[in-house]
């Protein structure tokens, strides 16, 4: 049984959809590789959809990248994926967006299979084949760069794998991915912190699949999203999907068939958990021009953008901001979380902070990222929470030249 099924740099996949007006209420801000393929080189880009030609752009010792391998951490600003060096040796590319820093490493072996990211401890999750062809849950963590085997899948014989086919509910802790064997596709979902390596295997139905199948998953709405084509003998054509998967039932219930899209590229494909909108690159029907896709999960409808250049590869969105909101900051570089303390101050119903915070801005949100207070903390170090229920909340703090985000609990 081999565990990693891998695809080179331009593998294209077909896909459909419809497009509306040009409507965005949050910015969504993209990462990715630039190509230049004839150059066998490659640039960092980074941009806002609205704004493609404004991309920043870093340069890189990087000739190819494999595609499905990227994946952005928003409590690091890593972003990072498997590529081939200048020199031809293969291995792991790290780019920190907030530090411009970046390092390569031949370590490859947490990257095997298609890795996610949990925002709330930033730890990344991927399954991999060991040298006995077994395959194996890993845990890397990125702040300390050690690798953690998790546990052992028993999968039937010759199971194969999906690149870029996984997502992780941050929420509970799950890391799903698919598989194919001789019953069909699967999907296999793991309780990352349940201290007893256990996971639950359930065969996908619906429309059948034929090709790749891409997982996205909203923190929002608690609900696991895919991408994938689906033929008809009868018409001898193929119907492309954007579904929805039950996790426990693994039946995919059919949120749009999408018509008028030529074909997509299953690498390119990213979520922004902000605003609830699947993204990926994606063809016009006679293939003379490729766009970016914005797919809307509220109403299942989307909207088109232009892309910064001619070959983008391995899109991220950079949630930082959401992570932070929702999650609290972590270890993000940009905010030296560790000399500051926020905490909530129960008896006297208000949320304390350190004395550096002092003339610092806030906002106060609850978990739906509605905003309750704001205004600026003063020499009493505090923010009223009389009022407001029992619960989980998040502080946004600005200072003069940091930014952080805590959560506290008020009880």
């Amino acid at each position: 049984m081999r565990a990693h099924l891998f695809f080179s740099i331009l593998v294209f996949h077909v896909l459909v959809a419809f497009a509306p007006a040009w409507a965005q209420e949050t910015p969504i801000n993209l990462i990715a590789f630039k190509y230049n393929g004839m150059e066998n080189s490659s640039e960092i880009i980074q941009w806002e959809v609205n704004t493609p030609t404004n991309f920043n752009s870093s340069t890189t010792d990087v000739a190819s990248i494999l595609v499905g391998s990227s994946i952005f951490n928003p409590n690091t600003g890593d972003y990072i994926a498997r590529v081939t060096h200048t020199d031809n040796t293969s291995g792991i590319y790290k780019y920190n967006i907030n530090t411009t820093d970046s390092n390569f490493s031949e370590a490859t072996s947490f990257y095997n299979g298609s890795a996610e990211c949990d925002m709330q401890t930033g730890m990344i999750y991927s399954y991999a084949g060991n040298e006995f062809d077994e395959v194996e849950l890993s845990k890397y963590n990125p702040q300390t760069n050690t690798l953690e085997i998790v546990g052992t899948f028993e999968f039937l014989p010759n199971t194969s794998f999906f690149p870029d086919g996984s997502c992780f509910d941050s929420n509970l802790g799950v890391y799903y991915f698919v598989i194919l064997d001789v019953e069909g596709r699967k999907l296999v979902a793991v309780d990352v912190n349940n201290p007893v390596f256990s996971y639950t295997v359930t065969l996908l139905t619906g429309l059948p699949i034929t090709g790749n199948i891409g997982l996205e998953f909203s923190n929002e709405t608690n609900q696991v999203y895919c991408m994938y084509s689906s033929y008809n003998p009868d018409t001898e054509t193929s119907t492309f999907v954007v579904g929805a998967i039950a996790t426990t039932t693994g039946e995919i219930s059919v949120l749009n068939s999408l018509n008028s899209i030529g074909g997509y590229q299953f690498y390119n494909r990213t979520f922004d958990q902000t605003n609830k909108k699947l993204i990926f690159v994606a063809y016009n029907l006679d293939f003379s021009a490729q766009e970016l896709y914005l797919y809307d999960m509220d109403t299942n409808t989307y909207e088109t953008r232009p892309l910064p250049a001619d070959v983008v590869i391995e899109i991220e969105c950079n949630n930082i901001t959401y992570s932070e909101l929702k999650y609290g900051a972590l270890n993000n570089p940009k905010n030296n979380i560790e000399r500051f303390v926020v905490y909530a101050d129960n008896a006297s119903q208000q949320i304390l902070v350190s004395a550096n915070l002092a003339q610092a801005s806030y906002c106060l949100y609850n978990t739906q990222g509605t905003k309750l207070h704001s205004g600026t903390i003063d020499s009493a170090l505090g923010i009223d929470a009389t009022g407001l229920s029992a619960g989980v909340y998040f502080v946004s703090l600005t200072t003069a030249n940091k930014r952080l985000t805590r959560k506290v609990v008020l009880r």
